[in-house]
């Protein structure tokens, strides 16, 4: 299944050692399969995990066909 959210890549960067890839893209709705925007939306806070941004939308409603 797929939510329908994109990623435009826009420029595609690699390392000095040719083993990473970083890619800027133009986010187009989540990239989280969680609901969130960026799969990084929790801090490590005083040994704690805090969630940093409400979800973008209901993953139990996107994926609910599969």
């Amino acid at each position: 299944g797929s939510s329908g959210h994109i990623q435009k890549v826009k420029e595609i960067f690699v390392d000095c050692d040719n083993d990473t890839l970083l890619l800027k893209v133009e986010q187009i709705g989540a990239a989280c399969h969680k609901g969130y925007r960026s799969c990084f939306y929790r801090k490590l806070e005083n040994g704690r995990l805090k969630i940093m941004s409400k979800k973008a939308f209901n993953p139990e409603e996107v994926y609910k066909n599969e």
